[in-house]
């Protein structure tokens, strides 16, 4: 009878031990029981009975995780290898739905949740390698170019689409997500499987097509996506995470039209007059800004990050767009600005035009005399970044800081229109003015002259988006002169006679 009772004794004492063991069931009995193993900084137990499903241990709380071998590419061994990846689940909580039964049920959905990046043989998702080359595979060269890198306006504007209208996340809009979500009926087939939940095999071109036409009223955004999954997928090649040919190299581009505009003649004097008005001194940065294209033909990016002098160290090079080259501020002599970051990459020299000039001179001047700008004389930049009333003398400005400015500028000089939405827009930005600037240019010195003040890689490209000279050449109308018809049929007759 004692031996008995010793035996149930036991088997109570036995129940209340803590388990520290690596491999054991998961039940809440027993997860009630498990301690934190002070020897391991990570945690880590199995469940015995069902593969994929484990828990990290810490004080006071335990996390289930879901665990699968998969294949991963090793950048630096340029092979793929097979990892654990575990994927978190919920904590775990006695008698409530996120229990060891819930664990046990819910484990299987989270595994499938869980891909590696290795080759077209493992099945490997469209999703998986563009996370690889957001995260990894704008850090070197260029896909089209590997003796250039890519520019950080690129990285951004790639990594942002391809998140929004691919991979749905992040701050994507429910309209967006919504119209890549729904399906779309292309060549009499319906597509109701997003992109990214394509593996690289089953991408077709029926799929890219079919993402074309979903896309038919943003063409200019999905000539962007169509350029960025071109290089995710040339990338994946190279490096060895997928065996197979682009497809997205077989499809073509929207063609956009693209419209040559300028501004009329009377409008971009009166712009250049307002600018060095007595209004500059209320408004100094941006009306030197506005100014700029329409005496030098700059693109926006291209002077937002200008700096005083020139950069002095490699990291300060690598975060501006150009300098002010020695001589800016003597009306005497002929100076310039060189230009570091352009969108050929290749550094370019300025012409600074002794109006512009004026206007430099007359901006670093405000620094000096008006306590209101004497922030600025702390910054490097020619146009410190400023907004909501916060000043950052360390950052540079951007496009987002012309937007109500540009606005009170068309609407003082009736530029505005109306877009589709019903939203006023103004004619003149930043593009107009180096429109109007390379137009101004073809017609008084020659398109030659113009494509390379302009900074283009030929005439060819000037004369295909500006208003020029030779537009006109076309435009002629032919002799008014009829042929004696009457004549020759008569002749025709006549010479059938004769046959007879």
């Amino acid at each position: 009878m004692n031996t008995i009772n010793d035996k149930i004794n036991e088997k109570k004492n036995q129940k209340r031990e803590p388990i520290y063991e690596s491999k054991f069931s998961f039940t809440d009995a027993n997860m009630s029981r498990v301690r934190k193993n002070p020897g391991k900084k990570v945690d880590r137990r199995f469940d015995s009975k069902i593969p994929g499903l484990c828990c990290v241990v810490k004080d006071q709380k335990i996390n289930f995780y879901a665990w699968k071998r998969v294949p991963m590419f090793n950048r630096n061994k340029n092979t793929t290898e097979t990892n654990v990846v575990y994927k978190k689940m919920f904590q775990w909580a006695k008698n409530t739905g996120f229990d060891c039964s819930a664990a046990r049920d819910k484990v299987g959905e989270y595994l499938d949740k869980i891909h590696g990046t290795g080759s077209v043989a493992e099945n490997i998702k469209l999703e998986n390698i563009i996370r690889e080359f957001i995260k990894n595979g704008m850090n070197g060269f260029k896909i089209s170019d590997d003796t250039k890198t890519y520019k950080q306006k690129t990285i951004d504007q790639w990594s942002k689409l391809l998140q929004h209208y691919i991979l749905l996340e992040g701050n994507v809009t429910k309209h967006i997500k919504d119209k890549m979500l729904a399906p779309v009926t292309y060549e009499q087939i319906i597509y109701t499987t997003p992109l990214k939940d394509l593996t690289v095999d089953e991408l077709d071109l029926s799929h890219i097509q079919a993402f074309k036409w979903k896309m038919f009223n943003s063409k200019n955004t999905y000539n962007v996506i169509h350029a960025a999954l071109s290089a995710v997928i040339t990338w994946a090649i190279r490096v060895k995470i997928f065996k197979g040919s682009n497809p997205f190299l077989s499809i073509k581009k929207y063609h956009i039209e693209r419209m040559k505009q300028k501004l009329p003649d009377d409008k971009r004097d009166a712009i250049k007059d307002y600018c060095s008005s007595k209004a500059f001194d209320y408004n100094p940065h941006f009306l030197t800004l506005a100014a700029i294209p329409l005496y030098t033909g700059c693109r926006g990016a291209e002077f937002y990050g200008l700096d005083w002098e020139k950069a002095k160290t490699q990291d300060e090079l690598s975060k501006c767009s150009g300098w002010l080259e020695p001589g800016w501020d003597d009306l005497n002599i002929k100076s310039y600005i060189s230009l570091y970051d352009t969108k050929n990459r290749k550094p370019f020299r300025v012409f600074l035009r002794t109006p512009l000039k004026k206007l430099f001179i007359r901006l670093r001047k405000k620094l000096y005399e008006d306590p209101n700008y004497a922030w600025c004389l702390k910054s490097r930049y020619v146009f410190p970044k400023t907004r909501y009333n916060d000043n950052f003398p360390n950052e540079h400005t951007d496009r987002n800081m012309l937007h109500y400015p540009l606005l009170d500028l068309n609407r003082r000089f009736g530029l505005i229109v109306q877009n589709a939405a019903g939203n006023d827009v103004g004619l003149y930005n930043m593009r107009m003015g180096r429109r109007t600037f390379g137009s101004q240019v073809a017609a008084e010195k020659g398109v030659e002259v113009a494509s390379r003040a302009l900074n283009h890689s030929s005439p060819t490209v000037t004369r295909k988006h500006y208003i020029v000279p030779d537009d006109q050449d076309l435009e002629f109308e032919l002799p008014d002169t009829n042929s004696n018809v009457e004549s020759i049929e008569q002749h025709r007759i006549e010479k059938l006679n004769k046959l007879k």
